[in-house]
């Protein structure tokens, strides 16, 4: 199954499917679109200061739904497959709160969050083969 690498926070806020929108620099290829792919938490997390104020106070919002420890990461997973999404589309200035301008915007639905993490998964650039024969 392929696997797409997150930083966090935004990987939890997606399998949580609280974020509905992946913002890359690349389209998505069309074969993807519609397919169900993991997610995977990469070792680092994103560099949450470095965004704007407005962006910071939209991510406390929705963070404080899945966890009281507010934007400290230190207890979030990382190098791990923590659930699953459907990508639907994927376009341009999508209205959503979650949606960069200037850059792709990738739809996401149908999130499951797995009761159980598959630790220890390094992650790698773009999307990638994760085999494993309990994930259909």
């Amino acid at each position: 199954m392929k696997a797409l690498s997150i930083k966090q926070p935004w990987a939890s806020l997606i399998a949580h499917g609280i974020k509905d929108i992946e913002n890359r620099t690349w389209k998505c290829p069309q074969k993807y679109i519609g397919q169900r792919i993991l997610i995977h938490v990469s070792k680092k997390s994103d560099d949450y200061w470095n965004y704007p104020k407005e962006v910071r106070t939209r991510v406390d919002k929705f963070i404080r739904k899945v966890s009281k420890s507010g934007t400290d990461w230190s207890g979030y997973p990382s190098c791990a497959i923590i659930g699953s999404v459907v990508i639907v589309d994927c376009v341009q200035n999508h209205p959503s709160v979650w949606a960069d301008k200037g850059c792709w915007n990738w739809v996401l639905k149908d999130a499951i969050l797995f009761e159980k993490q598959i630790k220890g998964v390094k992650g790698k650039l773009s999307f990638w083969e994760y085999n494993w024969e309990g994930l259909k």
